[in-house]
């Protein structure tokens, strides 16, 4: 079952150009619609991600959208809108986004989040670094339309949870210049420190590579040694122990004098 989001803008009492509170708001659906469309692709549906508008309430803007019913299953419905508040949640102390990194950084939690899901049918997601840079430039353009003042809150229609968006945030690169860099894949051995393992749940592990030093989080794919470790079946691994383990990542290179190659989200 589709889950509905509302999307309330709180605005200037006698506000001037009351057209941008609406432009605004038009922004912001169209931003989740890319964002949606961002994560459907990173979960390997074929279909198009598609919203469609619930109603619309009087006093304040707000309005309540949900992924159309049919086009997706019920659950990658329900993650897409739990990723929305992840997003707004990431963003909240956040002046602005601007580098290659600090997208790749948002992704690789959005990802995390989504391998969370208890469903089976939950695959590796792999969310494309420059789709989701055009996302958030439409949230950053829907965030400008507003005045200093307003508010925008996101919430589900059935819980009393609500999420505010950081309408200050800025997205300061165009995506058009952004990931025109070398991607290259790795998959082999590798010895690890483990700096922090999850105990419950399917979240991403902290580790450090003995053999390059690089600092990253990776997900273990290895579902049976998974749920054997966390039951206990598995010594626990201590701090000065070293995880030999199969890896698989990719490598970004920017272009020269755009930043430093990164890992994006291995796998374990």
């Amino acid at each position: 079952m589709s889950e509905t989001l509302k999307i309330k803008i709180d605005f200037a009492e006698k506000r001037q150009r009351p057209a941008e509170v609406f432009q605004a708001m038009s922004g912001y659906i169209e931003a989740y619609q890319a964002l949606g469309q961002v994560l459907v692709n990173a979960l390997g549906d074929p279909e198009d991600f598609a919203l469609q508008l619930e109603c619309v309430e009087a006093g304040s803007v707000a309005s309540f959208i949900k992924a159309v019913p049919g086009r997706l299953r019920g659950w990658m419905s329900s993650a897409i809108i739990e990723s929305g508040f992840t997003l707004a949640d990431i963003l909240s102390g956040v002046e602005s986004t601007a580098t290659e990194g600090e997208v790749d950084a948002i992704a690789s939690v959005l990802e995390n989040e989504l391998t969370k899901s208890d469903n089976p049918q939950m695959i590796n997601p792999k969310i494309d670094r420059k789709e989701l840079a055009f996302a958030l430039q439409k949230f950053s353009e829907a965030n400008k339309k507003l005045l200093p003042d307003e508010t925008v809150l996101t919430s589900l229609t059935d819980t009393g949870n609500i999420t505010p968006i950081n309408t200050h945030w800025r997205f300061n690169a165009n995506p058009k210049n952004m990931f025109l860099g070398i991607t290259t894949s790795f998959n082999g051995t590798d010895k690890l420190y483990v700096r922090a393992p999850v105990n419950i749940g399917k979240g991403a592990w902290s580790m450090v590579s003995v053999t390059t030093g690089s600092r990253y989080n990776a997900n273990i794919t290895d579902v049976k040694w998974l749920d054997d470790y966390q039951n206990g079946l598995v010594r626990a691994i201590g701090p000065k122990d070293v995880m030999k383990a199969e890896v698989s990542f990719q490598l970004y290179t920017p272009p020269p004098g755009q930043g430093k190659p990164y890992i994006s989200m291995p796998r374990l």
